[in-house]
């Protein structure tokens, strides 16, 4: 297979898989893993920031992920898996093992491997996978959405809660929808018509300078970027309201951005070809996305504990 010169996977030295670090070619699993053959897995995104003042690497909001993924696990009665302490010794392992210098992404999944049934409880695998990943151009430029006709999962049928790896049939859906209909991204309404999240963050809009977004019962993943950007709004004095959201709020509101750990925080400039607001990146979205700059880099003082230091650990 040829990869492309600027591949991310060409500066992966070494992967993890079950505490083991191995190149990335040598990590393998069986086709016959109820992680693969029934979805029997759940995972987390994290991103670490390079500071070049301080010449070091901050894990954003770590120990939340952490927690997060064992919830995840818990809901899908996985057996005996790693700690929370194994998985963070071996995660921090993955990223000095490459030597990054740069900012990067962190997959950590936990999956039943072997050979089982849809019902197995174990044996449960983990893998830590990083690589460098850039900032997306879209946090400067924003993106055109569309509501989609899939509608969200629901927390009886297939809880959003749990990030889990088949939840996502329902945001490839979304997703490929919007794409092949000529937009950038998609948002998602619940079976009662409500705003929920898109195909892999949560929607914010500002409707008379107050942020606005979805509750935690609207079928959304229960996202760390959300809640650090609901967290800045309070410490900043920037009014914030979490509620139900008609879809016709979106059509309305002043600015709207989308956020989650792949995304940062991306401004939303049109839902379904109207404009959001005069159409270009708003004031307050600009504001959250300088603050959350801060706070991933290790600029700001505030909230030193959703930073984790990769080689000063």
């Amino acid at each position: 297979m040829n990869i492309p010169a600027d591949d991310p996977r060409l500066k992966i030295k070494l992967v993890t898989m079950n505490g083991e670090l191995m190149p990335l070619d040598d990590a393998k699993i069986s086709i016959m893993a109820p992680g693969l053959t029934f979805a029997a897995t759940v995972f987390e995104g994290l991103r670490a920031y390079w500071n070049e003042e301080k010449q070091e690497l901050f894990v954003f909001r770590m120990e939340e992920h952490l927690n997060r993924l064992l919830d995840s696990m818990k809901l899908l009665r996985f057996g005996e898996h790693p700690s929370i302490n194994t998985l963070r010794e071996q995660l921090l392992e993955n990223i000095r093992s490459n030597e990054y210098r740069e900012d990067i992404y962190i997959r950590l999944q936990a999956y039943i491997d072997d050979w089982g049934s849809m019902l197995a409880k174990g044996p449960v695998s983990t893998s830590i996978v990083s690589y460098p990943r850039p900032r997306l151009n879209a946090f400067e430029t924003g993106r055109n959405f569309a509501v989609s006709s899939w509608r969200r999962l629901d927390d009886n049928a297939s809880p959003p809660r749990a990030k889990a790896s088949g939840n996502y049939i329902n945001s490839r859906l979304a997703g490929m929808e919007a794409r092949e209909s000529g937009y950038d991204g998609a948002i998602i309404l619940t079976a009662a018509g409500k705003v929920s999240e898109g195909p892999g963050g949560c929607i914010f809009i500002v409707r008379n300078g107050v942020l606005i977004t979805p509750g935690v019962t609207s079928g959304i993943l229960e996202s760390l970027t959300r809640d650090s950007i609901l967290r800045m709004a309070l410490e900043t004095g920037q009014a914030a309201e979490t509620r139900d959201v008609d879809r016709t709020e979106l059509y309305i509101a002043d600015e709207i951005f989308y956020c989650g750990t792949g995304q940062e925080i991306t401004p939303v400039i049109s839902v379904d070809r109207i404009p959001a607001g005069d159409g270009k990146p708003g004031k307050i979205t600009r504001a959250m996305q300088a603050l959350y700059d801060k706070q991933v880099r290790d600029i700001a003082p505030e909230n030193r504990d959703w930073r984790t230091p990769v080689y000063a650990s």
